[in-house]
């Protein structure tokens, strides 16, 4: 009677145990979704930043000192993404966009306040990556603004985003 009893409190105990873990992991869960989905937001808004820094009437000096206040942003909260999903995706889109916006000379060599073809290009890349963060890290089927996704099986769109950004930036850096 009292093994009988001993094996029902021992069975118990480890039911709680499990409850208490299934409980926790649930919570963890909520936390980092909402880590996830708010560094998302302040992902996209830094990129649409970016974008709007790079087309503004300011002074190139003005707007590169701009850019670079941006990118560490950006760095700051793709890596925490990066981190949460144990991915790296949105790293290595920072560290090309930073390769690119390391040759100013490049980009901002304008006559008369006419945009360059490269300022064009890369304002169609910011664009194009804001589409594919949104069509990536976000659920599909949750109403309103969305809500992040922690379970990522599809990250064909970063990929191929991955690959026409090092094209991009391979043909960026090569030009005189």
């Amino acid at each position: 009677m009292v093994k009988k009893w001993g094996i029902l409190g021992l069975t118990l105990l480890i039911s709680i145990y499990a409850i208490y873990l299934q409980i926790e992991n649930k919570e963890l869960e909520q936390r980092l979704e909402i880590i996830s989905g708010s560094n998302l937001f302040l992902l996209s808004n830094s990129y649409d930043e970016l974008e709007e820094t790079i087309n503004s009437d300011k002074q190139n000096a003005e707007i590169i000192s701009d850019v670079n206040i941006i990118l560490k942003t950006i760095r700051h909260h793709s890596s925490t993404i990066d981190t949460a999903l144990g991915r790296d995706e949105l790293k290595t889109i920072f560290y090309k966009f930073n390769e690119i916006f390391s040759h100013p000379a490049k980009i901002y060599t304008s006559v008369d306040n006419i945009k360059t073809k490269e300022l064009i290009e890369i304002t169609d890349l910011i664009q194009e990556l804001n589409n594919s963060i949104t069509s990536t890290y976000y659920k599909k089927d949750y109403p309103g603004d969305g809500k992040a996704e922690l379970y990522i099986k599809d990250f064909g769109k970063m990929d191929a985003y991955i690959e026409r950004l090092t094209n991009y930036t391979k043909e960026f850096t090569q030009k005189k």
